[in-house]
């Protein structure tokens, strides 16, 4: 087991540890905030799929992640099946919308990329807010509790270890897929097209397959928000959403799991600092996105690796040499 690995393993269990912990010993509310944290890892990192690793510069996440949210609650309020039926359908129709959308918008480039994809993300917010009879509109849809083998799950104590397992599941997913041949050629094109195409990358269908994963990622995150929300409404999935999640990814670092875990941790803790600020959040918010870009433009993961390298450097540096050893 190499470096890197050990300390992907001792991270998982220090986190099912801390799990454990908060489990058993902290109120309703702090596992509430923690099942939402989860919820916005997920949906950060399927974000950070697209635009820190692919390259893709797209605003359709919230979109994607309000289909998996209402399709979620649509078959637990209508069939009864158990949760994860409906978590799976949910990233499965957000997946093969993905796929509709990216086929043509993928052709285009940078702000036209985002233009065309935030476009969609306001259409789908329209279609949330009037098509009455599937989401209720603007009076928002009632999401009944989630049935899991028989047992329902009616608080967020119970709802925390499913979510817990389902961003275990992605994260594991994410790392093995960043080591695969598909997250090669994704990093590949992130960095430039050009050689990424010269060097045989079939770039239309490895964008069109980044941006696939990246809605199945938000779709499943939508289904997680039903595990323990019980009512969703069409202007909770609106730009201020795309913002707090634009602005984890950036400012955690772009292209690294560890950073965009971290900037989750750290922006969406931010809430509840801010709390009696809430119509000056969004604006907190861009001008942390600006600092970064400015100040961090790798992020704060990649700060701290910079230091570290250079701190390792520093002490290969002070080594004394086998030559003056010797002497």
């Amino acid at each position: 087991m190499n470096a890197i690995d050990r300390r992907w393993w001792l991270g998982g269990v220090g986190l099912i540890v801390l799990a454990a912990g908060l489990y058993l010993g902290a109120p309703i509310y702090v596992l509430y905030v923690a099942n939402l944290l989860m919820t916005y890892a997920v949906l950060a990192i399927g974000l950070d799929i697209l635009l820190g690793r692919a390259g893709q510069f797209a605003f359709a996440h919230i979109a994607f992640y309000g289909i998996g949210i209402y399709t979620t609650a649509l078959i637990t309020n209508n069939t009864g099946l158990p949760v994860f039926v409906g978590i799976a359908a949910g990233g499965l129709l957000a997946g093969l919308v993905g796929v509709i959308i990216a086929i043509p918008a993928t052709r285009l480039r940078d702000v036209y990329l985002a233009l065309s994809t935030f476009a969609f993300a306001e259409a789908a917010q329209w279609v949330f807010n009037n098509w009455d009879s599937v989401t209720k509109g603007p009076n928002g849809l009632r999401i009944s509790p989630a049935k899991l083998f028989g047992h329902t799950i009616t608080d967020d104590r119970q709802a925390f270890f499913l979510v817990l397992s389902i961003t275990l599941a992605v994260i594991a997913a994410t790392v093995l897929m960043n080591r695969s041949k598909l997250g090669r050629a994704m990093s590949a094109i992130g960095q430039s097209e050009h050689v990424a195409m010269a060097s045989g990358i079939g770039v239309q269908r490895v964008k069109v397959t980044a941006f696939a994963i990246s809605a199945v990622y938000a779709g499943i995150a939508g289904g997680m928000f039903t595990l323990y929300q019980s009512f969703i409404h069409p202007d909770s999935l609106g730009f201020d959403l795309i913002v707090l999640i634009l602005t984890m990814v950036v400012v955690g670092g772009l292209g690294t799991l560890p950073g965009v875990i971290l900037g989750v941790l750290l922006l969406g803790l931010m809430p509840e600092v801010l709390r009696n600020l809430r119509e000056w959040q969004e604006l907190i918010y861009g001008l942390i996105l600006i600092l970064a870009i400015l100040f961090m433009p790798r992020g704060i993961w990649g700060l701290i690796t910079e230091r570290r390298q250079a701190w390792q450097a520093r002490r290969v540096a002070a080594r004394p040499s086998p030559v003056q050893d010797e002497t």
